[in-house]
């Protein structure tokens, strides 16, 4: 695992308003919201986020544990 499973309720607020902005950017935009939500500690490859490309916020709340 790459980054960590656990967030504090500032992190993940943080991450769902990232994840946000990044279902409505651009190709280009989008690398660089995901280079910042990476920095927060959520790597997408780390979990079983299930067929096609891409997360959600439910994604993220599904296969997380906010603290």
């Amino acid at each position: 695992m790459k980054g960590k499973d656990r967030f504090t309720k500032d992190e993940a607020n943080r991450i769902v308003a990232l994840i946000e902005q990044k279902l409505k950017a651009g190709k280009d935009e989008q690398k660089k919201i995901r280079d910042k939500i990476r920095a927060l500690g959520f790597y997408s490859t780390d979990f079983d986020m299930g067929p096609g490309y891409g997360y959600t916020v439910e994604d993220f709340k599904r296969v997380v544990k906010i603290v």
